[in-house]
């Protein structure tokens, strides 16, 4: 598998794992620090609301789990298009190696 695969599948995964489990979490965090308490429990229950509404395809949930996934897809492609612009003036601002014939 080539490096830039392997490390484009790495950073995937940590942002599939951070909107699937570690956003959820700041958001309850977020939502009991600032509108109390979760009527329905705890931050486990609020895991398994989320997972329930994401089954049932709601736009909050999948919203909430997709953007870290969004986000860091559109980050690795605008990095990649940057390296190739950069790449491309490289070449057309490189000297020449072609000499002129001289008499």
């Amino acid at each position: 598998m080539p490096t830039s695969l392997k490390r484009d599948s790495i950073w995937l995964l940590a942002a599939a794992i951070f909107g699937l489990l570690l956003l959820p979490l700041l958001v309850y965090f977020t939502g009991t620090a600032t509108l109390g308490p979760y009527s329905a429990g705890g931050p486990a229950r609020f895991l398994v609301d989320f997972f329930r509404d994401l089954a049932r395809l709601e736009w909050q949930a999948l919203t909430l789990a997709t953007v870290p996934l969004v986000f860091m897809i559109l980050w690795r492609l605008l990095r990649r298009l940057r390296r190739r612009i950069a790449d491309a003036h490289r070449r057309d601002a490189a000297p020449s190696t072609r000499r002129e014939p001289t008499l």
